[in-house]
């Protein structure tokens, strides 16, 4: 927290300051993810130092790294929506899928800095491939504008079939029988790495199951290919609607209000494990920095838009969630080093 709290006052103004610790409830320091509460005061989320720009003066392309109908495909439409609407230019969303996020964040980060390509990517995807040798892309190859999101919403989901109806249960039981359990998984992705903080944290090991994507995890349950699954638990609502799934324990610390009865990692006792994943835009090394400020103050706006807050929480289980341009560095080194401790 002291380290955060340097890095605002010498990169941004009051304002800013506030945002990171008042707003927020940023708290990084015992090795667990950003603690975040929604925005609740529009004049402190702006930068005081924006550069004046005319930006853009014609349409935007969104680059998204993954296929279409996921999350941050769906976040990246909802806010092109938005950015139409405020900025006055077309934002079109295109998927450039391959590589695990690799092929169109390169695509970005090649491309003329005009303003006019950017990119929507997560730390969760970005730092398991450069921690696992699939990318060299870090955040400093990019320009990047703010933080857009976090997810702190992914959760082990046990099937119906297991008989474990409690996150005390898993425990028990996991750490009775080492290797036993076995659980869904993007291999060497974001929930991988959620998987294996889990189990250093609270002294058990499964089997990691790897699936081809989030989306079907749950069938890799129903199929009797896993037990259980490490994943957003949006995906899995309709499945523990019907009983088909049991949430057990969610990768945060604090209880989300859409499933306040999963209990955290912190809750139980896996003390440093809380590990979330932050969505950003990113532009191409060398772009305008006015640009990187308007886009920034845009998407602050849009966090107090009531649409947009209904529909990334009926989504997602998210809630709104933004760091302006200064304060972006520091947010991310403090995220990338978490995550590196587990690799």
């Amino acid at each position: 927290m002291k380290k955060f709290g340097a890095l605002c006052i010498k990169k941004a103004k009051i304002s800013i300051l506030l945002l990171c610790i008042a707003i927020l409830g940023f708290s990084v320091g015992c090795g667990g993810q950003a603690s975040r509460e929604p925005i609740i005061d529009s004049g402190s989320v702006a930068s005081d130092n924006r550069i004046d720009t005319n930006w853009p003066t014609r349409p935007v392309t969104i680059v998204v790294p993954f296929p279409a109908g996921g999350d941050t495909d769906f976040y990246t439409r909802t806010y092109a929506r938005f950015l139409e609407e405020s900025l006055g230019q077309p934002f079109e969303v295109v998927n450039m899928v391959g590589e695990g996020g690799n092929y169109g964040a390169t695509h970005v980060r090649d491309l003329t800095p005009d303003g006019y390509t950017l990119l929507l990517f997560h730390t969760g995807q970005l730092f398991s491939n450069l921690i696992t040798g699939a990318s060299t892309l870090s955040y400093n190859d990019f320009a990047i504008s703010n933080i857009a999101n976090f997810d702190d919403a992914t959760t082990l989901i046990a099937g119906a079939h297991m008989d474990i109806t409690s996150a005390a249960d898993f425990l028990y039981q996991a750490r009775a029988n080492p290797g036993q359990f076995r659980v869904a998984v993007i291999m060497n992705g974001f929930t991988h790495f959620v998987l294996q903080g889990m189990e250093h944290a609270g002294g058990f090991s499964v089997t990691p199951v790897g699936v081809a994507g989030a989306g079907v995890m749950a069938q890799a349950i129903m199929d009797g290919e896993a037990d259980f699954a490490v994943g957003i638990h949006a995906l899995f609502r309709d499945g523990i609607e019907r009983g088909d799934f049991v949430p057990l324990m969610v990768n945060a610390e604090r209880r989300n209000p859409n499933f306040r009865y999963v209990a955290t990692v912190e809750d139980m006792g896996l003390t440093g494990s809380a590990m979330g994943s932050a969505y950003f835009f990113a532009f191409p090394p060398q772009t305008d920095e006015a640009i990187l400020h308007r886009m920034s103050d845009t998407i602050a706006q849009i966090q107090f838009n009531e649409e947009y807050i209904s529909a990334i929480q009926d989504a997602f289980d998210a809630r709104p969630f933004f760091l302006p341009t200064p304060a972006v560095d520091g947010f991310l080194q403090e995220m990338w080093d978490m995550m590196n401790r587990l690799g």
